[in-house]
């Protein structure tokens, strides 16, 4: 009996290694599936407390510090994008040859402006169609100056670091 239970844990063992060992490998996929699991139990449990807020000041007060950290996520992104399709792009056409390198060069380019022009038009026929923002201007006859918020000490603070 000792021998057998003796190779069940070896292959525990081996199993539970192998598993670690998959988990070191995806470290990043693991810390940003269980970054989505913390967030979305954080944003579920506080949402009760500030949907309570009263005082609609305190209430942008508290949604502005809870979205910081992803506005910031959001701009390192953007950040990171152009520089890595640039690079990629720059690299993969330094492997090619002279006479490949202009072919592939010149349907990077029309493809590129291709879907710009394509998003570009995109946008001006959401625009026209929803008219963002249209909603929340003030009227002719109310009050401008009810409607601007202060600036405060707590957003300089922020435009610093973002």
């Amino acid at each position: 009996m000792a021998r057998g239970t003796g190779g069940r844990s070896r292959r525990c063992l081996s199993c539970c290694g192998a598993v670690l060992r998959r988990l070191r490998k995806d470290l990043l996929l693991v810390l940003i599936i269980l970054g989505v699991i913390i967030g979305f139990i954080i944003g579920a449990s506080v949402n009760e407390s500030v949907n309570a807020i009263k005082d609609p000041e305190k209430k942008a007060t508290v949604i502005m510090l809870i979205g910081f950290p992803g506005e910031l996520f959001m701009n390192m992104l953007k950040l990171l994008i152009l520089p890595l399709i640039v690079a990629s792009l720059i690299t993969a056409l330094s492997t090619l040859d002279s006479k490949a390198t202009g072919r592939i060069g010149r349907r990077t380019v029309i493809y590129y402006f291709g879907t710009m022009l394509i998003a570009v038009l995109i946008g001006i026929i959401l625009v026209v169609a929803i008219r963002p923002g249209a909603r929340s201007r003030p009227d002719e006859e109310g009050d401008v100056k009810s409607l601007a918020r202060p600036y405060r000490n707590l957003d300089s603070f922020l435009d610093l670091l973002r």
